[in-house]
This record gives structure tokens, C-alpha cells and sequence, in this order.
């Protein structure tokens, strides 16, 4: 006849249990986070060309610098304009970035990051629930962070810069500085944030989109 087990033999295989769950919970949780921080970075970062490709073919341009919008107000910029015709989002900050995106971000290494949107006067999140911000121009530099007040607030984690060039294409660290990165010196630059401000965008591109970092 098979022995039951004692009361003590129990509390063991909970605790057992316990800790376990306690080591591999938050890792899991964590994972799955960064997993849908990701999918949801691919889906901006596909939609922008897209968007600006079609914009720049309904007005027969080959050159942002070319294309235009009708402002309705005359302190509109056209990247505001160009948002709300041609994106769909679930809320227009305006120009204040503080309805959009979190008052603190740190770099990976855990240094805050001040004056990130000193450049950027227009502010969107998206109906896929992605911040972005631009300057007054298409064209240039713009940032997702992409669960737009939610934490981590971490550059290079849920907060990213794009680069996009006159032609509607996206920029690499490559053709901005005229010198070759690899993924060594993309992740460098990610982590420390003194370099190539798009790196680590890039560096998740080139590394087929895993955060290993």
C-alpha cells in the first residue's frame, strides 16, 4: 500500500513550488512585456514609411521637402497636419509632450535622460498605443516610445529614435556618419546613448529583432 504523504512532506513541495515561481514568474511576465513592446515597434516602425510613401504618391512629390499639407491653424505645423490625416490615433497632444510620453527616462545603464524632446513640438499616441514625436518637418528625426506613459521609460527598451531621409526612407547609422557599424558598435552606442542616437533601433533590425541586450 502506497504511503500518503505527511503534512510536512506537503508544505515541502508547496515551498519548492513557491520559490520557483517565484524566480521564474517575473521572468516570464518581463519577457512577454518586451515580446509585445517589440511587436508593437515593428508595427510603427512598418507603418511609417507606408504611410509617407502613400502621402508623397497622392501628391506626386519625390521629396518630403516637396510635399504639403493644409494647415488649420497658423501656428500648425506640417508633421501635425501630416499625423492627423494620414495616421490613426487615439489622442493629439498637441505640442505638449507631457499628455504623451513619461516625464522621466533613463538610458540601459540607469542614467536619467533629460531634455530628450527639447527638438519635437508635436506629439500623437497612436491607436495601436505607440507615442510618437515629431518636429515641425516630416523629415529628420522622430521617437516611439511604445507604450507611451508606461514603464520601463527606458531608451533603447520602449522609448526609440528613427531617423527618415527626403526620399520617405528610413536612415542607418551607416549613411548618417559615413562609417560602418556593426552590431558590437550599434549595441555600444545603445547602451550608453553618447553615440548614434538611431542604434538601437538598428541594432534590433540587424539582430532580427531580439532584445538580447
Amino acid at each position: 500500500m502506497k504511503k500518503a504523504f505527511v503534512l510536512a512532506e506537503l508544505l515541502l513541495a508547496i515551498a519548492i513550488i513557491g520559490v520557483i515561481a517565484v524566480l521564474t514568474v517575473p521572468n516570464v511576465i518581463r519577457n512577454a512585456f518586451t515580446r509585445a513592446n517589440i511587436a508593437t515597434l515593428q508595427q510603427t516602425y512598418a507603418k511609417f514609411p507606408e504611410v509617407i510613401q502613400s502621402a508623397m504618391l497622392e501628391q506626386r512629390v519625390r521629396t518630403l521637402s516637396d510635399f504639403s499639407l493644409p494647415l488649420s491653424a497658423a501656428d500648425e505645423t506640417l508633421a501635425h497636419a501630416f499625423v492627423k490625416r494620414y495616421f490613426d490615433f487615439s489622442k493629439d497632444c498637441g505640442t505638449s509632450v507631457a499628455d504623451c510620453f513619461s516625464n522621466r527616462y533613463k538610458d540601459i545603464s540607469g542614467t536619467v535622460k533629460t531634455d530628450l524632446f527639447d527638438n519635437f513640438d508635436t506629439f500623437f499616441i497612436l491607436a495601436n498605443g505607440a507615442s510618437i514625436a515629431l518636429s515641425d518637418d516630416i523629415e529628420g528625426i522622430f521617437v516611439i516610445d511604445v507604450n507611451n506613459v508606461s514603464p520601463p521609460n527606458v531608451l533603447g527598451r520602449d522609448l526609440f529614435y528613427i531617423s527618415i531621409n527626403g526620399s520617405g526612407d528610413f536612415n542607418t547609422v551607416s549613411g548618417l556618419y559615413n562609417s560602418d557599424y556593426d552590431l558590437s558598435s550599434l549595441i555600444a552606442d545603445c547602451r550608453s546613448f553618447d553615440g548614434a542616437l538611431i542604434s538601437c533601433i538598428e541594432y534590433l533590425i540587424m539582430n532580427n529583432w531580439k532584445m538580447d541586450y
